[in-house]
Protein backbone atom coordinates (compact mmCIF):
# COMPACT_ATOMS: atom_id res chain seq x y z
CA UNK A 1 0.00 0.00 0.00
CA UNK A 2 1.42 3.31 -0.95
CA UNK A 3 -0.20 6.75 0.26
CA UNK A 4 0.35 9.72 -1.67
CA UNK A 5 1.02 13.55 -0.88
CA UNK A 6 -0.90 15.89 -3.52
CA UNK A 7 -0.43 18.89 -1.08
CA UNK A 8 1.54 22.09 -2.99
CA UNK A 9 2.20 24.93 -0.37
CA UNK A 10 1.73 28.43 -1.97
CA UNK A 11 4.10 29.84 -0.16
CA UNK A 12 3.58 33.90 0.67
CA UNK A 13 1.82 35.88 -2.12
CA UNK A 14 3.47 39.27 -1.64
CA UNK A 15 4.65 42.00 -4.21
CA UNK A 16 7.89 40.78 -5.73
CA UNK A 17 10.71 42.65 -7.16
CA UNK A 18 12.75 40.24 -9.56
CA UNK A 19 16.54 41.26 -9.30
CA UNK A 20 18.93 40.02 -12.25
CA UNK A 21 21.81 37.47 -11.40
CA UNK A 22 25.20 39.65 -11.30
CA UNK A 23 27.33 36.68 -12.69
CA UNK A 24 28.20 33.36 -11.58
CA UNK A 25 30.66 32.13 -8.93
CA UNK A 26 33.12 29.33 -8.99
CA UNK A 27 31.93 25.60 -8.84
CA UNK A 28 29.45 23.94 -10.62
CA UNK A 29 27.48 26.73 -12.07
CA UNK A 30 26.71 27.06 -15.99
CA UNK A 31 26.41 30.86 -16.77
CA UNK A 32 23.95 31.00 -19.23
CA UNK A 33 23.85 35.29 -20.35
CA UNK A 34 24.08 38.42 -19.19
CA UNK A 35 20.13 38.61 -19.91
CA UNK A 36 19.51 35.58 -18.32
CA UNK A 37 19.02 34.93 -14.81
CA UNK A 38 18.90 31.21 -14.28
CA UNK A 39 21.88 29.36 -11.98
CA UNK A 40 22.12 26.10 -13.39
CA UNK A 41 24.06 23.63 -10.59
CA UNK A 42 25.24 20.22 -11.11
CA UNK A 43 24.23 17.55 -8.83
CA UNK A 44 25.70 14.18 -10.36
CA UNK A 45 23.49 13.28 -13.56
CA UNK A 46 20.97 16.41 -12.23
CA UNK A 47 21.24 19.53 -13.09
CA UNK A 48 19.18 22.06 -10.50
CA UNK A 49 17.85 25.43 -12.34
CA UNK A 50 17.54 28.14 -9.81
CA UNK A 51 17.63 32.36 -9.76
CA UNK A 52 19.01 34.01 -7.02
CA UNK A 53 17.10 37.19 -5.97
CA UNK A 54 19.00 39.81 -4.34
CA UNK A 55 18.55 42.56 -2.74
CA UNK A 56 19.12 46.05 -4.17
CA UNK A 57 21.22 47.16 -1.17
CA UNK A 58 25.26 46.73 -2.00
CA UNK A 59 26.05 43.07 -0.90
CA UNK A 60 27.36 40.35 -0.07
CA UNK A 61 24.13 39.64 1.65
CA UNK A 62 23.00 36.64 3.74
CA UNK A 63 21.24 34.14 1.76
CA UNK A 64 17.91 31.93 2.36
CA UNK A 65 17.37 28.71 0.28
CA UNK A 66 13.23 28.52 -0.21
CA UNK A 67 12.14 25.12 -0.25
CA UNK A 68 9.16 24.25 -1.32
CA UNK A 69 6.13 22.39 -0.52
CA UNK A 70 5.06 18.91 -2.63
CA UNK A 71 2.96 19.55 -6.15
CA UNK A 72 4.67 20.77 -9.61
CA UNK A 73 5.34 24.28 -9.00
CA UNK A 74 8.50 25.54 -9.85
CA UNK A 75 10.35 28.80 -9.13
CA UNK A 76 8.77 31.02 -10.94
CA UNK A 77 5.70 29.93 -9.13
CA UNK A 78 7.82 30.37 -6.23
CA UNK A 79 8.56 34.11 -6.82
CA UNK A 80 6.46 35.71 -3.91
CA UNK A 81 8.97 33.91 -1.90
CA UNK A 82 11.42 36.64 -2.84
CA UNK A 83 10.14 39.43 -0.89
CA UNK A 84 10.09 37.24 2.43
CA UNK A 85 13.91 38.22 2.70
CA UNK A 86 14.74 41.23 0.33
CA UNK A 87 12.86 43.34 2.59
CA UNK A 88 15.31 42.06 5.22
CA UNK A 89 18.52 42.60 3.23
CA UNK A 90 18.43 38.89 2.70
CA UNK A 91 19.27 37.16 -1.13
CA UNK A 92 16.71 34.45 -1.83
CA UNK A 93 17.57 31.66 -3.88
CA UNK A 94 14.54 29.30 -5.39
CA UNK A 95 15.11 26.51 -7.62
CA UNK A 96 12.86 24.27 -9.67
CA UNK A 97 12.97 21.09 -7.99
CA UNK A 98 14.66 18.09 -9.99
CA UNK A 99 12.08 17.00 -13.46
CA UNK A 100 10.36 20.71 -13.19
CA UNK A 101 11.00 23.55 -15.18
CA UNK A 102 14.67 23.73 -16.38
CA UNK A 103 15.87 21.04 -14.03
CA UNK A 104 16.89 17.85 -15.50
CA UNK A 105 15.55 14.56 -13.61
CA UNK A 106 12.57 12.92 -13.06
CA UNK A 107 9.90 14.50 -10.71
CA UNK A 108 8.19 12.22 -8.48
CA UNK A 109 5.61 13.08 -5.65
CA UNK A 110 6.35 11.83 -2.17
CA UNK A 111 4.17 8.57 -1.03
CA UNK A 112 4.74 6.36 1.85
CA UNK A 113 6.67 3.94 -0.52
CA UNK A 114 8.94 5.70 -2.04
CA UNK A 115 9.38 8.61 0.72
CA UNK A 116 13.23 7.75 1.69
CA UNK A 117 14.13 7.83 -1.38
CA UNK A 118 12.72 10.79 -3.16
CA UNK A 119 13.30 12.82 0.14
CA UNK A 120 17.19 12.42 0.37
CA UNK A 121 17.15 13.11 -3.75
CA UNK A 122 15.59 16.23 -2.95
CA UNK A 123 17.40 17.08 -0.24
CA UNK A 124 21.05 16.07 -2.24
CA UNK A 125 19.96 18.65 -4.83
CA UNK A 126 19.42 21.53 -1.89
CA UNK A 127 23.04 20.58 -0.62
CA UNK A 128 24.31 20.96 -4.13
CA UNK A 129 23.03 24.32 -3.79
CA UNK A 130 24.69 25.32 -0.48
CA UNK A 131 27.66 24.22 -2.17
CA UNK A 132 27.15 26.28 -4.99
CA UNK A 133 26.48 29.69 -2.62
CA UNK A 134 29.31 29.29 -0.61
CA UNK A 135 31.37 29.96 -4.25
CA UNK A 136 29.15 33.17 -5.05
CA UNK A 137 30.77 36.66 -4.27
CA UNK A 138 27.05 38.10 -3.86
CA UNK A 139 26.96 35.60 -0.58
CA UNK A 140 27.83 35.95 3.06
CA UNK A 141 29.16 31.96 2.69
CA UNK A 142 28.53 31.20 6.61
CA UNK A 143 25.25 32.72 6.29
CA UNK A 144 23.23 30.45 4.44
CA UNK A 145 19.85 29.42 5.77
CA UNK A 146 17.21 26.67 4.64
CA UNK A 147 13.14 27.99 4.48
CA UNK A 148 11.47 24.82 4.41
CA UNK A 149 7.59 24.68 3.81
CA UNK A 150 5.21 22.13 4.21
CA UNK A 151 6.99 19.26 2.47
CA UNK A 152 10.10 21.22 2.28
CA UNK A 153 10.31 20.93 6.06
CA UNK A 154 11.24 17.27 5.71
CA UNK A 155 13.69 18.09 3.49
CA UNK A 156 15.45 20.92 5.26
CA UNK A 157 16.39 19.15 8.00
CA UNK A 158 17.98 16.31 5.90
CA UNK A 159 19.88 18.89 3.95
CA UNK A 160 21.51 20.58 7.31
CA UNK A 161 22.05 16.73 9.00
CA UNK A 162 24.41 16.23 6.25
CA UNK A 163 26.00 19.97 5.08
CA UNK A 164 27.69 21.88 7.68
CA UNK A 165 27.36 25.31 5.16
CA UNK A 166 23.51 25.13 6.68
CA UNK A 167 23.77 28.01 9.17
CA UNK A 168 19.88 27.48 10.40
CA UNK A 169 16.26 26.00 9.05
CA UNK A 170 13.35 27.96 9.26
CA UNK A 171 10.75 24.88 9.06
CA UNK A 172 7.05 26.35 8.03
CA UNK A 173 4.22 24.37 8.83
CA UNK A 174 5.30 20.65 8.46
CA UNK A 175 8.45 18.55 9.30
CA UNK A 176 7.35 16.97 12.58
CA UNK A 177 5.41 13.98 11.76
CA UNK A 178 6.03 10.70 9.15
CA UNK A 179 4.70 10.74 5.56
CA UNK A 180 1.81 8.62 6.20
CA UNK A 181 0.98 10.38 9.32
CA UNK A 182 0.73 13.82 7.51
CA UNK A 183 -1.23 12.32 4.71
CA UNK A 184 -3.74 10.99 6.88
CA UNK A 185 -4.61 13.93 8.47
CA UNK A 186 -4.60 15.53 5.06
CA UNK A 187 -7.15 13.00 4.08
CA UNK A 188 -9.50 14.03 7.00
CA UNK A 189 -9.01 17.97 6.38
CA UNK A 190 -10.63 17.21 3.25
CA UNK A 191 -13.84 16.48 5.21
CA UNK A 192 -15.05 20.01 6.34
CA UNK A 193 -17.17 18.73 8.72
CA UNK A 194 -14.32 17.76 10.64
CA UNK A 195 -12.63 19.69 13.21
CA UNK A 196 -9.01 19.95 14.10
CA UNK A 197 -9.18 17.90 17.29
CA UNK A 198 -11.08 15.66 15.18
CA UNK A 199 -8.68 15.49 12.09
CA UNK A 200 -5.91 14.92 15.17
CA UNK A 201 -7.69 12.06 16.68
CA UNK A 202 -8.11 10.47 13.47
CA UNK A 203 -4.50 10.23 12.44
CA UNK A 204 -3.09 9.41 16.15
CA UNK A 205 -4.90 5.95 15.40
CA UNK A 206 -3.25 6.11 12.16
CA UNK A 207 -1.31 2.53 12.51
CA UNK A 208 0.51 3.48 8.92
CA UNK A 209 2.31 3.01 6.82
CA UNK A 210 4.53 5.81 7.59
CA UNK A 211 7.03 6.12 5.49
CA UNK A 212 9.66 8.35 6.27
CA UNK A 213 10.19 9.74 9.86
CA UNK A 214 12.39 12.77 10.58
CA UNK A 215 12.67 12.43 13.81
CA UNK A 216 15.79 10.81 14.33
CA UNK A 217 17.52 13.29 11.79
CA UNK A 218 15.79 16.39 13.50
CA UNK A 219 17.56 15.19 16.62
CA UNK A 220 20.65 14.85 15.08
CA UNK A 221 21.09 18.77 14.38
CA UNK A 222 22.63 20.55 16.50
CA UNK A 223 22.01 24.14 14.50
CA UNK A 224 19.35 26.43 15.26
CA UNK A 225 15.71 25.61 14.04
CA UNK A 226 12.70 27.74 14.48
CA UNK A 227 9.22 25.80 13.72
CA UNK A 228 6.38 27.86 12.78
CA UNK A 229 2.77 26.52 12.94
CA UNK A 230 -0.64 27.65 12.72
CA UNK A 231 -3.57 25.92 15.09
CA UNK A 232 -5.82 26.02 12.20
CA UNK A 233 -3.43 24.12 9.19
CA UNK A 234 -5.90 21.38 8.21
CA UNK A 235 -3.13 19.74 5.97
CA UNK A 236 -0.10 19.68 8.85
CA UNK A 237 -1.00 18.10 12.33
CA UNK A 238 0.07 20.88 14.26
CA UNK A 239 -1.21 19.15 17.28
CA UNK A 240 0.87 16.06 16.53
CA UNK A 241 3.65 17.73 15.02
CA UNK A 242 4.78 20.42 18.54
CA UNK A 243 4.54 17.46 21.44
CA UNK A 244 6.82 15.43 19.11
CA UNK A 245 9.54 18.55 18.32
CA UNK A 246 9.09 19.79 22.22
CA UNK A 247 10.09 16.27 23.84
CA UNK A 248 13.06 16.48 21.83
CA UNK A 249 14.09 19.17 24.11
CA UNK A 250 16.71 20.85 22.05
CA UNK A 251 18.16 24.41 23.71
CA UNK A 252 18.94 25.62 19.74
CA UNK A 253 14.95 24.81 18.55
CA UNK A 254 12.53 27.76 19.14
CA UNK A 255 8.83 26.65 18.16
CA UNK A 256 5.92 29.11 17.40
CA UNK A 257 2.76 28.18 17.13
CA UNK A 258 0.31 31.22 15.67
CA UNK A 259 -3.49 31.21 16.35
CA UNK A 260 -5.79 30.61 13.91
CA UNK A 261 -3.37 30.50 11.20
CA UNK A 262 -3.88 27.73 8.58
CA UNK A 263 -1.31 26.33 5.91
CA UNK A 264 -1.31 28.97 3.86
CA UNK A 265 -0.02 31.01 6.37
CA UNK A 266 -3.40 32.86 6.70
CA UNK A 267 -5.66 34.05 9.57
CA UNK A 268 -8.75 31.23 9.02
CA UNK A 269 -11.04 34.05 9.26
CA UNK A 270 -9.93 37.61 7.82
CA UNK A 271 -7.62 35.72 5.37
CA UNK A 272 -4.85 37.81 5.99
CA UNK A 273 -1.59 37.01 7.32
CA UNK A 274 -0.92 37.84 10.73
CA UNK A 275 0.80 41.12 11.56
CA UNK A 276 3.37 39.89 13.57
CA UNK A 277 4.57 36.71 11.53
CA UNK A 278 7.25 37.72 9.25
CA UNK A 279 8.50 40.06 12.19
CA UNK A 280 8.68 37.50 14.67
CA UNK A 281 10.63 34.82 12.31
CA UNK A 282 13.54 37.45 11.52
CA UNK A 283 13.38 39.00 15.17
CA UNK A 284 14.43 35.32 16.01
CA UNK A 285 16.75 34.92 12.40
CA UNK A 286 18.23 38.57 12.72
CA UNK A 287 20.94 37.88 15.23
CA UNK A 288 22.21 34.10 13.44
CA UNK A 289 23.03 36.21 10.46
CA UNK A 290 24.17 39.39 12.45
CA UNK A 291 21.79 41.77 11.05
Amino acid sequence: MSLFVGRSARGVAIAVVLAAAQGCGKGECDCVGPQDDTIFIHNGAVTIAGTLDVPSTPGPYPVMVFVPGSGTTTREDDKPAADIGLGYGIAVFRYDKRGLGQSTGTFEEVSTANSERVLADRASDVSAIVDYLRTDARVIHDKIFLWGTSQGAWVAPLVAAHNSGVAFVINVVGGGSPVGTVIEYGRAGQDASLSIDQMTQRASAFTGPYGYDPLAVVASLNIPVLWIYGTEDRFTPTQLDVPRVSQLSKPNFAIKVFSNMNHDLRDATSGRYPSNLFPDVFAWGAPLLGL
